[in-house]
């Protein structure tokens, strides 16, 4: 195996024995389940043989290596690398370019991140190389067109390319040719998928209702898509909810921790307050331990709606049962604590993750520095405090400043170069010290005045 070391060049013989083992990985990955741990430690091999030598991987191991990405990759950075595979093969003369077959395989990448503008780029690009009846043997061609427009939450674009599959499939039957039924399940059910993030109960419906004819359907995730859609809607009444639960069960479908979570959401936004304990309880009882999401769910629901006792009752659940809290968790108890004029517990909290070097999210970030607006004078530290997580990049000023667009008048945008928020903290710690200092003068002789006011400066900055 090749290690890192200095800028030493590699021997032929030590790039032979990484080249073998990396193809003798590349075999295993495709035969055998691989975890997305196992996927980066090839990727990390490859790119130090790469920089060691000139061998690439020729067309086949390309083919493999984006399969294996299609079945493990985590995350947009490997449409990246699934790419440079691409751009290297087609910038080789040798191998006259991508084929087809690599092309189809990083399409089929790139949909399952909903890559579209990539998608129809790397389409175009087969196309005019060699034809539009490159796709013809292709059976999931049209197919994984949808999964990307769906996957991007194009589902209108997506419903109008799969009824070019449906057709393409009457056509190859009337011929007498058999198209297997299961990359269009699977587009299928990307388009229900689709549906439900837009809300669009009738048409996921319809969507389910053709999966279910065909034999699928009966997947969990789909059907707690479909009732998250009717929990978050309030046209619905909570009983269209256990109608949709009703279904769920007599198509053979388990519940599972999300599903428990989704009813609660569903009765906590209208005001069940009987309904959300009697699903909690419903949840231990089947065996699901309560999670993050839940805890999340019901604190966010209940200090939105004010009610604290219970809020504070879930906090204190989470405490006796040792639940971390997440940074949701986090935020949404921070934001009652404001809500109940209780900022000394924020504050207490924000210098506490600051001191001990904590990790801060953007949501946490964001419930201090709006109360630090309301009132910069009393929060001169921790306006300190504030400005040098801005400073040390410990939180995206950006982000903050996309969640208090609607509290900063003329800083609507993270675009702005000149970092707004940071420079109207420093003012308002800049306006605080010095009304100490004028104050200070005032009041005490000239002596004493100064150090009280080099004092006061050192705790606002």
């Amino acid at each position: 195996m090749v290690t890192q070391r200095s800028k030493m060049p590699y021997s032929a013989e030590e790039i032979s024995k990484a080249v073998d083992r990396l193809r003798r990985k590349l075999e295993r990955y495709i035969h055998f389940p691989r975890t997305l741990m196992k996927l980066e430690a090839m990727w990390s091999m490859y790119m130090e043989v790469r920089s060691g030598s000139s061998w690439r991987v020729d067309a086949a191991e390309t083919e493999q290596f984006l399969q294996a990405i299609l079945r493990s990759s985590v995350g947009t950075l490997w449409c990246d690398r699934a790419q440079m595979l691409v751009d290297e093969l087609d910038e080789r003369p040798e191998c006259m370019g991508a084929s087809p077959v690599v092309t189809m395989a990083l399409i089929r990448v790139l949909a399952k991140f909903g890559d579209v503008q990539r998608v129809n780029a790397a389409v175009q690009k087969i196309t005019d190389k060699h034809g539009p009846e490159w796709s013809t043997g292709v059976t999931d061609y049209i197919e994984t067109r949808v999964i990307a427009l769906a996957r991007a939450d194009l589902p209108k674009q997506a419903a109008e390319m799969l009824e070019k599959s449906n057709g393409r499939k009457a056509a190859a039957e009337q011929k007498g040719c058999t198209k297997p039924v299961h990359p269009y399940a699977v587009a299928l059910r990307e388009l229900m998928l689709a549906w439900t993030r837009d809300r669009d109960a009738d048409r996921a419906w319809m969507c389910l209702s053709q999966l279910l004819a065909l034999g699928y359907g009966r997947g969990t995730r789909e059907w707690n898509a479909m009732l998250h859609v009717h929990a978050v809607d309030m046209r619905y009444r909570f009983h269209l909810l256990e109608q949709v639960l009703g279904r769920m069960r007599s198509s053979g479908v388990t519940y599972d921790a999300a599903t428990y979570n989704i009813m609660m959401h569903g009765s906590l936004l209208r005001g069940l307050q009987a309904r959300w304990k009697e699903w909690f309880h419903k949840m231990e009882k089947a065996g699901h331990t309560p999670n993050a999401v839940t805890f999340t769910t019901l604190l966010v629901q209940l200090a939105h709606s004010g009610q604290w006792s219970e809020a504070l009752q879930v906090v204190r659940y989470m405490r006796q049962n040792n639940v971390a809290a997440t940074a949701a968790t986090t935020s949404s108890v921070l934001s009652m604590e404001r809500q109940r004029n209780r900022v000394n517990r924020i504050m207490s909290h924000f210098r506490r993750q600051v001191l001990k070097g904590g990790e801060i999210a953007v949501s946490e970030f964001t419930v201090v520095v709006a109360a630090i607006l309301d009132s910069p004078k009393k929060w001169a530290s921790e306006t300190a405090l504030a400005i040098r997580c801005l400073e040390d990049r410990r939180i995206s000023e950006s982000a903050v400043v996309d969640a208090l667009a609607a509290r900063l008048p003329g800083i609507g945008t993270s675009r702005i170069p000149d970092r707004p928020l940071l420079s109207l903290l420093q003012d308002d710690a800049g306006s605080v010290a010095g009304s100490f200092t004028r104050g200070i003068q005032g009041a005490f002789p000239e002596s004493e005045s100064r150090q009280l006011a080099v004092g006061a400066q050192r705790r606002s900055f």
